[in-house]
């Protein structure tokens, strides 16, 4: 996973990772959001929270991060 995100060019492909795995609930989950990532989409959205403040808040898909 970790070199697939950097071929793609996450430059931080492990921390990218680790919060990936943290939010997956399965293997397909997983390996859609590593597509998603790859692809280029905002990890926020691939996510579906960004952290702000030491808060998590939801971010869906048309806002801007």
């Amino acid at each position: 996973m970790v070199s697939a995100l950097r071929a793609a060019g996450c430059v931080f492909a492990e921390d990218e990772a680790a919060l990936l795995l943290s939010t997956a609930g399965s293997a397909a989950e997983l390996a859609r959001m590593v597509d998603r990532r790859a692809a280029g989409h905002p990890l926020e959205h691939v996510l579906g929270w960004a952290e702000f403040c030491g808060l998590r808040i939801a971010v869906e898909r048309g806002v801007f991060v």
